[in-house]
């Protein structure tokens, strides 16, 4: 007799109580370094990205890796650079890590910089809207 060494888990069991449902559903886009486009990019879900756009960015979250280079403007729920934007952000939260390139306009209720972020242009924390 063989004894049992995994349980029967199903994934459900790998979910935390804690866990927004919404969350569980959202896709993740991966693009890695040496991706280039040239246009707009739309998406609901998460998009990590690496690589060079020239074009406006329209995602729920976003994240520009220390490879990615964007030329155009971001709008989102939340944003984390950690490499290079030439344009401007429309966020929710905003974190520049400590080495990101900004040249532009931040426009968000929250923004975090990062000691060693550069960042040349305005910024603009709204604070939480009351409304």
């Amino acid at each position: 007799m063989v004894p049992q060494m995994f349980s029967n888990s199903t994934s459900d069991d790998l979910v935390s109580q804690n866990t927004n449902p919404n969350q569980l559903k959202q896709r993740r886009s991966v693009l890695h370094d040496g991706i280039v486009i040239k246009g707009d990019w739309r998406s609901d879900g998460i998009v990590e990205f690496g690589g060079n756009i020239i074009g406006d960015l329209t995602v729920d979250v976003l994240i520009v890796t220390g490879t990615g280079n964007v030329e155009g403007n971001v709008r989102a729920r939340s944003v984390t650079i950690e490499g290079r934007l030439n344009g401007t952000i429309a966020a929710i939260n905003v974190t520049l890590a400590s080495t990101a390139f900004i040249s532009g306009e931040i426009v968000a209720e929250q923004i975090q910089i990062n000691s060693g972020a550069n960042v040349e242009g305005k910024l603009h924390a709204t604070g939480k809207n009351n409304t």
